[in-house]
């Protein structure tokens, strides 16, 4: 998955769920934590 996808696929989980737990999302898309913390980092 790109890096636009990525952030694309967390922005709906977060606009869906009102918040979401950076291990859930690391086993739904299959990347580490860190890439996670990343592309939250850049999307903040």
């Amino acid at each position: 998955m790109l890096k636009k996808e990525r952030q694309a696929f967390i922005l709906h989980q977060v606009n869906l769920h009102n918040k979401v737990l950076s291990s859930s999302l690391c086993t739904e898309i299959s990347v580490s934590e860190d890439t996670i913390r990343r592309d939250l980092q850049e999307l903040s």
